[in-house]
């Protein structure tokens, strides 16, 4: 069920109808403006963790990185050449997953 209308003819009246549909109206848009306050509020609070979000990525895939193994005698083993070469791995690809993100986050923000 949908508001009822408010005429402009029926203001001149001033009837106790007309006054009665024109606080349902005042009602529905106090609402609706406490609704998108909400909304804008939530989405700077997404776009504030989005970035929060980013920013840990970045660090932890710097981490992981800049990880080197202290190998015990003269050479590293081949697992820790395996799995230091996943860790890199697993950075860029921690790398290519944020670009996009923040690619696909300043399609849809503005700042």
């Amino acid at each position: 069920m949908g508001l009822p209308t408010l005429e402009f003819s029926d203001s001149y009246l001033d009837s106790p109808d007309f006054r009665e549909r024109l606080q349902c109206h005042e009602i529905e848009l106090e609402r609706t403006n406490k609704f998108i306050k909400e909304l804008i509020k939530d989405g700077s609070l997404l776009i504030g963790a989005l970035r929060n979000l980013s920013m840990a990525v970045q660090k932890f895939s710097q981490s992981l990185q800049d990880f080197q193994f202290e190998c015990i005698g003269d050479a590293e083993t081949d697992d820790e050449i395996s799995i230091a070469q996943s860790l890199k791995e697993f950075a860029r690809l921690l790398i290519a997953v944020e670009e996009e993100r923040r690619r696909l986050v300043s399609l849809f923000c503005i700042s």
